[in-house]
């Protein structure tokens, strides 16, 4: 049982070794497999040419915050797991603070460009014309998360460092951030959702009554399809997260804390998997691009290879080595 304390609170409190070092090679896995994972469906989205710009940057933005969870988070996370296991306790302060700030500030922008995309295709769904976003207001959305989501985290973050609130008014004011910034915006993507779930029921028969726009709710399908893997997905991993920093904190913080996050991180893989797998044109350029590097390693017996007698350790070859032998 680990329970040597380290800078950060979240993790000082007993933990099982098992679970420790399972989250230790989780968080790396999930460092390696989430970055791979995410730069395939950045990949798919730049290169589809039935995406609207538009769309693609808002989906560009929304990976692009789960390759920097990957990529900046998850190795700090193994690494505190580290400390902990070694008992050396040697994280700077100042480090956990860009962390958490990037960390928050990420998982925040995240929800909100998941709730921006479940509302865009909400509406693409129910609206009898085809309606597409203009570039300069994906970019004044853009702008307007990324500003958002950066100022709120680091107005809350610094009223505790530097002890302006504390106590009770500290206790609310944290509980009203992660309701609206982590709760809300979880609650109105299910609640789109739904509405989805039910206008694809409504327009099946609407959208088969012309070719073209059969053709159109063919791709149409294959968009909200993806879009709603996803946010399956980061409902069933993203909800119990929202929940469980809004319960008050018991005794041993740190299991749960560990436990819960665990379950959290999945996502930041599973997310951009899902994506790629339940879109039918990525899936296709994907199984297209790894043909194509398979067909550029040929697969010759050794025999055919020029020169395969000369390919022994110190280069003898078979007639000398026998001949040195006599």
């Amino acid at each position: 049982m680990a329970n040597c304390t380290v800078t950060w609170s979240r993790f000082n409190g007993d933990i099982p070794d098992s679970l420790l070092h399972f989250f230790i090679i989780y968080c790396s896995a999930v460092c390696l497999v989430g970055t791979l994972c995410n730069v395939l469906a950045l990949w798919c989205v730049v290169g589809c040419s039935r995406t609207p710009p538009a769309v693609k940057i808002l989906l560009c933005a929304l990976f692009s915050s789960t390759l920097l969870m990957c990529l900046l988070v998850m190795p700090f996370m193994a690494h505190v797991g580290v400390s902990k296991v070694r008992c050396d306790g040697q994280v700077p302060k100042m480090a956990i603070r860009v962390v958490v700030t990037m960390y928050i500030i990420l998982t925040e922008m995240e929800l909100l460009h998941i709730s921006l995309m479940a509302l865009l295709r909400a509406v693409a769904v129910w609206s009898s014309t085809k309606r597409e976003m203009k570039m300069p207001t994906a970019v004044a959305l853009l702008v307007g998360i990324v500003i958002y989501s950066t100022v709120m985290t680091l107005l809350l973050l610094a009223a505790f460092w530097y002890d302006i609130v504390s106590g009770y008014t500290g206790f609310v004011l944290s509980q009203i951030y992660n309701s609206v910034n982590f709760l809300a915006p979880v609650v109105f993507t299910m609640a789109c959702y739904f509405s989805m779930i039910l206008a694809i029921r409504r327009n099946q028969h609407r959208l088969a009554t012309t070719p073209e726009t059969a053709a159109t709710g063919q791709v149409m399908d294959q968009a909200t399809r993806a879009m709603l893997a996803v946010f399956i997905s980061n409902l069933l991993l993203g909800l119990p997260h929202s929940i469980y920093h809004l319960l008050p904190r018991y005794d041993n913080q740190a299991l749960s804390y560990v436990t819960m996050h665990i379950v959290f991180f999945t996502h930041l893989f599973v997310d951009p998997l899902v994506f790629v797998c339940f879109n039918l044109h990525h899936r296709q350029r994907v199984l297209q691009a790894l043909k194509s590097c398979l067909q550029c390693v040929p697969c010759r017996p050794l025999s055919t290879l020029p020169h395969a007698t000369s390919t022994l350790p110190l280069h003898f070859t078979s007639s000398s080595s026998s001949s040195s032998k006599e």
